[in-house]
This record gives C-alpha cells, sequence and structure tokens, in this order.
C-alpha cells in the first residue's frame, strides 16, 4: 500500500516536473519567434519614423505570440465547450506555424539567402494577414463562450416572458369586463358630476331668492 502511494506522488511529481519544462520550450520558442517576428514586422511600418515603426511592430508580435500564449493557456486552463476548443487547437496551429515560418525566414533574411515565391510573398503581404485571423479567433471564441450563451438565452427568454404579458394586458384592455369597468366608472363619474352640480344648483337658490325680495323692496 504504501508502495503504490510513493509511486503515484513519484509518478505526479515527473508530471508535473514534464509540464514545467514543456512550458519551459514553448517560451523559449516563443521568445525566438519574437525576435523574427519583430525583424518582419518593422519592414512593413518603415514609412513611419523608427520610434513609431519600433512601436508598431512590438504591437504586432504582441499580437501573434501572445495570442499563442493566450489559446495554450485557454486550452489547458480555460476553455470547456467543444467549440472553444476546436477553435483554440486550430489557432495554436496555425499559429506555430506562423512562428516556425517567421524563423526560417529571418534566418534566410539575415543569412541573405534567397527566399522562395511564398516567403516573398509572406514578408510582402501574407504576415499581415495574421492579424485578421487573430481577430476572428478571438471573435469565434469569445461568441462561444458558455457563459455568454447562457447570459444571451436568459436575455431571450425575458424579452420574450415581457413580450407576452404585454400582449395580454393589449388582449385584456378589449375584453368585456374591462368594458363593463370602463361604463361602471363612467357611471359612477357621471353620478358625481351630477351631484356636485345639484350642490352648487342648491347653494345658488337662496341667494337668488334673497336678491329678487331685495329688488322687489327697492321698488317699494
Amino acid at each position: 500500500m504504501n508502495n503504490g502511494v510513493h509511486e503515484a506522488f513519484k509518478y505526479n511529481r515527473a508530471r508535473k516536473n514534464v509540464i514545467i519544462g514543456g512550458m519551459v520550450i514553448l517560451i523559449c520558442i516563443t521568445a525566438l519567434s519574437c525576435v523574427s517576428s519583430f525583424t518582419i514586422y518593422s519592414e512593413g511600418f518603415s514609412d513611419f519614423p523608427p520610434l513609431f515603426q519600433n512601436t508598431l511592430a512590438l504591437f504586432a508580435v504582441v499580437v501573434v505570440e501572445g495570442s499563442f500564449v493566450w489559446l495554450v493557456y485557454g486550452f489547458t486552463r480555460a476553455f470547456s465547450s467543444a467549440t472553444e476548443r476546436l477553435i483554440s487547437l486550430a489557432g495554436m496551429f496555425f499559429l506555430a506555424a506562423t512562428m516556425v515560418l517567421n524563423l526560417v525566414t529571418h534566418f534566410m533574411m539575415a543569412k541573405r539567402l534567397e527566399l522562395s515565391d511564398f516567403q516573398t510573398s509572406w514578408v510582402n503581404w501574407g504576415a499581415v494577414t495574421v492579424f485578421v485571423a487573430v481577430l476572428a479567433m478571438v471573435l469565434f471564441i469569445t461568441l462561444a463562450d458558455p457563459v455568454i450563451r447562457l447570459i444571451r438565452l436568459e436575455l431571450r427568454y425575458k424579452g420574450k416572458q415581457e413580450e407576452k404579458i404585454l400582449e395580454a394586458k393589449t388582449e385584456g384592455l378589449e375584453s368585456g369586463q374591462i368594458e363593463a369597468a370602463m361604463r361602471q366608472r363612467a357611471e359612477f363619474e357621471a353620478g358625481q358630476l351630477a351631484a356636485r352640480i345639484e350642490g352648487e344648483s342648491a347653494m345658488r337658490r337662496p341667494r337668488l331668492g334673497y336678491a329678487a325680495k331685495y329688488q322687489d323692496d327697492d321698488r317699494d
């Protein structure tokens, strides 16, 4: 029993070391790719002053390499739905291929070797399309988030519920019960108004009688 527990602890420790070693390797490769990507993307912003050129190239590097790290972390720690994991897996392979292509192209450019037609097209305009792919991946993963999906379903439920309540109220206004209540209210208001008119009329009658008598006395 003790040997089994000891072996399990050793296996877990070894597995943890393997995971840490893999993360170190990924970080090193990503750092190398950052240098190559910075060199390739900086040429695309050569029409800007050096400060802005380097800043924009740094942003481009963060977009590509940062997205790769984000996808790896999300796939291993956060993404739970099948759609999220599928998109993140495809994105990791795409960005890994992009990083390898940038590394190879940078080495060939540094050694002044002739680039292939594909690499030339990649340097000229292909590398920029990675930003669009990253934008699409982030957008699709965000929309596929189960929590956001539940919020959308709850809002849809609330909207339909309020719509049905308003429809019921609208139909209720046209019912006979509402019409009868309106007639009763109209009769009640008419009775109140009639009572008020009669009260005012009763108050005016003595005054009118006194005024007539006063006129007769003046005539005499």
